[in-house]
């Protein structure tokens, strides 16, 4: 689907401003992921940002990203566009998902922990 798609499809999301435009062009480029795990069936999503890979729990509406934690647990904001990117990749069905054996998943947390802290380095300007 491309970004004009989704935009359509989507028009209800545009009340998020920014976030909206932010999470259209994150969906359209492909940039909500999905690590899914055999034969275990779990999951772990991430969502490019422009700092790098941020993980998202969808189902506890949680993201590693610094606005999450600044504007969304302090309640000045409903969420983040990553967790609004993957709730309309979800939707329309636009996760890219890959499968990884269930041997690869302490070394793929390890890999999106990383990821994550150096997201929050660079945030700092570290």
């Amino acid at each position: 689907m491309n970004k004009e798609e989704l935009r359509r499809r989507f028009a209800g999301y545009s009340r998020h401003g920014k976030k909206f435009e932010k999470a259209l062009e994150t969906v359209a480029s492909g940039g909500v992921k999905g690590h899914r795990f055999v034969p275990s069936g779990r999951v772990i999503y991430t969502v490019v940002g422009h700092l790098g890979d941020e993980f998202v729990d969808p189902d506890r509406h949680y993201c590693s990203c610094s606005n999450y934690y600044f504007r969304v647990l302090t309640g000045r904001e409903d969420t983040c566009y990553h967790l609004l990117s993957y709730e309309m990749a979800a939707e329309a069905k636009a996760v890219e998902i890959a499968d990884f054996g269930d041997e690869e998943y302490d070394a793929m947390l390890s890999v999106i922990t990383r990821d994550v802290f150096d997201v929050i380095d660079r945030s700092a300007g570290g």
